[in-house]
């Protein structure tokens, strides 16, 4: 699944493209993406638009349209939104925007998961209602996370994950994290020292920031808005590196399971 990092390359990749430049043709294949609207609605929403600004919340990309609404896509699972100079779909697109340069902007989506939906009104995605702060942003400190963590009886590595607690960290940034931080995923949260925080506050930090510098993960189907691979996957310390020797210490990586998901991290390093 696409997270932050992933989410911000390809909103940066399609601002510095499309930004100004005017929706002509809207074209759905499978309404099953479409959410908060009919096929017909959506297409008479964004047709005749222009693109006035393209930000990220998140995991979704939200491009501010000319009429004050937003046009809304969270990628989930398998979602891609890709720049092509061709109308040639593929079997996966989903839906295609032609624009006014005779550029095309294709969904792709083989698992069908992603939403797409224009709104005039952000709060009327429930995505957004309860969503935590931005982890590279200012809302985000070690004083913050010190007050919060007080309270939470759960696992680090869940809260993490939560978009409710932080917005935009899944499965793979949240190991990676850990890792970083010294952390044992399966530490409650509310357990966690001074120094450990300030530690995962950093780590946070620092590794998003350089996933987004490598342009994303890309394990499965991720990729950019020119359809390139991230190269952040070369970099992975833990992440799907089950029984390989740990980069910090040697000792074997290993993988646990928590509520269902994969986690890896170095039981030497991380307690």
């Amino acid at each position: 699944m696409p997270e932050l990092p992933e989410v911000e390359t390809i909103v940066r990749g399609l601002r510095g493209k499309v930004l100004h430049r005017t929706i002509k043709e809207v074209r759905v294949y499978d309404p099953l993406v479409i959410r908060g609207q009919g096929p017909g609605e959506f297409i008479q929403k964004l047709q005749g638009r222009r693109l006035e600004n393209i930000l990220r919340r998140g995991k979704a990309i939200i491009i501010k349209l000319d009429n004050r609404s937003y046009f809304v896509i969270q990628l989930m699972m398998t979602g891609q939104l890709i720049l092509q100079d061709s109308p040639q779909e593929l079997k996966e697109t989903r839906v295609r925007l032609r624009l006014c340069d005779d550029r095309y902007a294709h969904y792709n989506d083989h698992r069908r998961f992603g939403r797409l939906q224009v709104t005039e009104n952000l709060k009327q995605i429930p995505y957004f209602r309860k969503l935590g702060p931005e982890p590279l942003g200012g809302g985000f400190s070690v004083e913050w996370l010190k007050k919060i963590l007080r309270e939470k009886r759960v696992s680090i590595k869940t809260l993490l994950m939560d978009s409710t607690f932080i917005a935009g960290i899944g499965n793979i940034y949240a190991s990676e994290i850990l890792f970083q931080s010294h952390i044992h995923p399966g530490r409650q949260a509310c357990q966690l020292k001074k120094k450990e925080i300030e530690n995962l506050h950093m780590a946070t930090q620092a590794v998003l920031t350089q996933a987004i510098r490598l342009r994303g993960t890309s394990i499965n189907t991720y990729r950019d808005a020119k359809g390139q691979k991230g190269l952040f996957a070369h970099h992975l310390q833990v992440y799907g590196r089950e029984d390989e020797d740990c980069p910090r210490c040697g000792r074997v990586v290993v993988r646990i399971v928590q509520h269902g998901r994969s986690t890896f991290l170095c039981p030497q390093c991380q307690r």
